[in-house]
């Protein structure tokens, strides 16, 4: 949609600028163009321009075509079309010429669309009904009872990944803009996803999509052109909407994936009403500055504008947070179009998920062969100067090789964090608390295959902070702080791990209810001598809370365990921080990928196994004097002052070990979630990056086990996961401790 008012020439001016930005694959500029060529052709019509009609409708049956696939999007087709747009300029310049009717045909043609047997040169002939556009500009207000958008399944495909960037854009600048009202800069931000989501959709059959898209996109229209402002009203209606169409795209994928029963059909005649009848209201709002001077945002005053436009589009969406204003003056100034073309030297490409995954895979098994290679008994014997420098330089070809596939898995947190944004604002307005979120670190990059996953422990953490931390705004005042709430979610790199905090300045946890509530169900002894530190910690346990109130947000005693488990699975851990009165902080620390393990290979007996290196706290060979048992409560070692239970991991897996006394052993300190243990083993043989290789069938389960790995010798080993197998250590000291107490009573019976 160009903007009211616009002319021919002023239409084609900016359809020559789009198809100078286009590229193989772009289907968004294409969709630009759809849009622009649909409104040529109904101002064609108004101005009794016939030919100038025809020509449009032409055009319009080429660009679906080219978005179907059944024409090359090729830099040779959209150079063709734009010797047509140019020979279109002339018609709306001079009038219809047979040569220049001519010239357009071959354009076309060059493409290898093949002109409809209705177009033909000439004013006389009226004008064909084909030249009209689609019903993509009057979609059915119900879709049919069976989808018929499957013609193309991966046009389909590229619709649907590039539908949810566009509601993620969306949804950061409408939550942008309610601290930057006005700017009209991010309302064009949210106006642009809307008119591409609307053009694409038509042309894939996406009927009900491609309606509500065309309704909410009229809206905003509205609010560009200063009919209107973006009040709390609008910006409402166009967040529901877009959660809407997230749930249509989602079933899009749905029917992609498992086939046309999965197709549901969407009401949204209720969301048609609500914004025809916002646009009847009088909003007495004054057109925002860059409204007053340009009638049109995206009209073509000068090329340089146009330019802009789908490079802005193509950009990341911008991630303000909640509490963060912007400067004065609004948005920066649009970059030179030098600047822009400079940009594009980093360009990317889209590669499948699988694709990727599978080459990643097949270089961390090249460098299991690389070191098989090289530590091979006949191999190793060489004494080959040559041989030995052509195994180190093949060594660091390999380890670069894997650095970069696993560097191409990295992602940015920031999309996950800006999902945050949207639940905080929601959250607020439902509770009735002041809360800004304050975000850093968005930058931060994570492994692809975690961005799912850490999502809901991230939503569940910030539930808590927002319903349990931050206190109402009386509450707030009486204790002499903001009656706004802060909650700071974070994210950096430190040593081998990503590390997210989220920290609010509520009343911070109750550890005096914390530990009555653990007495009472059992999970702790009135004797048990715990830290806070350990207390705060046991609201991770399943259905552990201590909410006096079951609210429609939290407090039913499910969530945490569910981020605790979460985190878990990702090789990861979380802990709670809390000073009373101050608030409450949540450490989640993660490791920087989950293919690759840096680790500390050990022995026992005639097995390996590998402890993660980020849980290391030392290596030693313990003293005499250090040892102590403690009868019924097992073996533990003085370590820098404290007591450290002896784990044998010989006992834990069956394993006879070469030493039986730990002193003449080695013991691997290591900590989790603030426990610390001493590993008894037999020798430390290194530290190694190891390729992770998940344990299938009946071995997936086992508890104290992350996985497995290929050594540089052939053989596996066993990589350990501390949380389990520190349970597991713990469980079998209780089943002792029991043993040895009923021994002790039946003696005593027995006497």
């Amino acid at each position: 949609m160009a903007g009211k008012g616009n002319s021919l020439s002023e239409i084609l001016d900016q359809m020559a600028v789009k198809i100078m930005m286009v590229e193989p694959g772009d289907l968004s500029v294409v969709g630009d163009l759809v849009n622009l060529v649909e409104e040529l052709a109904s101002l064609a019509g108004e101005k009794d321009s016939p030919l100038l009609a025809r020509m449009a409708g032409e055009f319009h049956k080429v660009l679906g075509q080219v978005i179907m696939a059944e024409l090359p999007d090729s830099p040779e087709n959209f150079e063709a079309l734009g010797r047509a747009i140019g020979i279109m300029q002339e018609v709306a310049r001079k009038g219809p010429a047979d040569e220049l009717s001519k010239g357009f045909a071959e354009s076309l043609g060059a493409t290898g669309y093949v002109l409809s047997e209705e177009f033909a040169p000439g004013e006389s002939r009226p004008a064909a009904p084909e030249a009209k556009p689609p019903a993509a500009s009057a979609p059915a207000e119900v879709p049919a009872a069976t989808p018929d958008f499957l013609q193309d399944t991966e046009l389909l495909s590229g619709f649907i990944e590039e539908a949810f960037e566009h509601l993620e854009s969306i949804e950061s600048n409408i939550l942008e803009l309610e601290n930057n009202p006005g700017d009209s800069e991010i309302i064009n931000n949210i106006f642009r996803p809307f008119h591409t989501i609307k053009g694409v959709s038509g042309f894939l059959n996406l009927m009900t999509i491609n309606k509500l898209a065309h309704t909410t996109e009229n809206l905003l229209d509205d609010v560009r052109n200063g009919s209107r402002a973006m009040d709390p009203e609008v910006i409402d209606v166009v967040l529901s909407v877009g959660d809407t169409l997230r749930s249509m795209v989602e079933n899009v994928q749905e029917v992609l994936e498992e086939g046309p029963d999965k197709f549901k059909e969407f009401d949204i005649s209720e969301y048609i009403d609500l914004i025809h009848t916002i646009q009847g209201k009088q909003s007495g709002a004054s057109p925002p500055a860059a409204a007053q001077e340009a009638p049109a945002a995206e009209a073509v005053a000068e090329p340089v504008a146009a330019e802009e436009t789908p490079v802005e589009q193509a950009g990341p969406a911008k991630s303000v947070p909640a509490s963060t204003k912007a400067p004065a003056g609004g948005a920066s100034a649009p970059a030179k179009p030098a600047a822009r073309a400079a940009a594009k030297v980093g360009a990317s490409i889209r590669v499948d998920i699988e694709k990727l995954d599978g080459m990643v895979n097949a270089v961390g098994e090249l460098v299991i062969m690389q070191a098989m290679v090289r530590q091979n008994p006949l191999v190793s014997h060489i004494a080959d100067p040559k041989l030995n420098k052509d195994f180190s330089q093949l060594s660091r070809i390999t380890s670069e090789l894997q650095k970069t596939a696993m560097s191409m898995r990295m992602v940015p947190i920031r999309q996950t964090f800006q999902k945050m944004v949207r639940l905080v604002r929601d959250l607020s307005k439902k509770s009735g608390k002041l809360v800004d979120l304050v975000m850093s670190g968005e930058e931060t990059e994570i492994d692809r295959n975690m961005v799912d996953s850490i999502y809901d422990p991230l939503v569940h953490m910030i539930r808590n902070s927002v319903d349990h931390g931050v206190q109402a705004p009386e509450e707030r005042k009486g204790q002499g702080k903001n009656p706004t709430g802060t909650v700071r979610l974070s994210a950096y790199q430190k040593g081998g791990n990503i590390v997210i905090e989220i920290v609010d300045d509520g009343h911070g946890l109750n550890t005096a209810k914390i530990r009555e509530k653990a007495i009472a169900r059992g999970l702790i002894r009135d004797t048990d001598n715990l830290s806070d530190h350990e207390l705060n910690n046991l609201i991770f346990l399943p259905g552990f809370s201590t909410a006096d109130k079951i609210t429609d947000v939290s407090g039913r005693g499910v969530g945490m365990d569910v981020v605790k488990k979460g985190v878990e699975k990702l090789r990861g851990k979380v802990e709670v921080i809390s000073q009373p009165g101050e608030g409450t902080q949540f450490v989640i620390r993660l490791p920087l990928t989950l293919a690759i393990i840096d680790g500390i290979i050990v022995r026992v007996g005639s097995e390996r196994y590998i402890i993660p290196t980020i849980a290391i706290q030392e290596s030693i060979r313990p003293r005499r004097e250090h040892y102590n048992t403690v009868h019924g409560r097992g073996e533990a070692l003085m370590v820098r002052d404290r007591i450290i239970p002896i784990v044998r991991l010989g006992r834990i897996f069956g394993v006879e070990s070469e030493y039986d006394d730990p002193c003449e052993a080695i013991v691997v300190v290591v900590e989790n979630e603030g426990r610390l243990r001493a590993l008894m083993v037999d020798e430390l043989l290194g530290k190694q990056e190891v390729v992770i290789k998940s344990l299938g069938g009946y071995m997936k389960d086992i508890r104290g086990v992350a996985g497995g790995t290929i050594l540089g010798d052939g053989r596996v080993g066993l990589i350990l996961d501390l949380a389990g197998l520190i349970a597991v250590a713990d469980l079998r000291k209780e089943d002792t401790a029991e043993d040895n107490k009923a021994s002790v009573e039946v003696e005593t019976e027995t006497v």
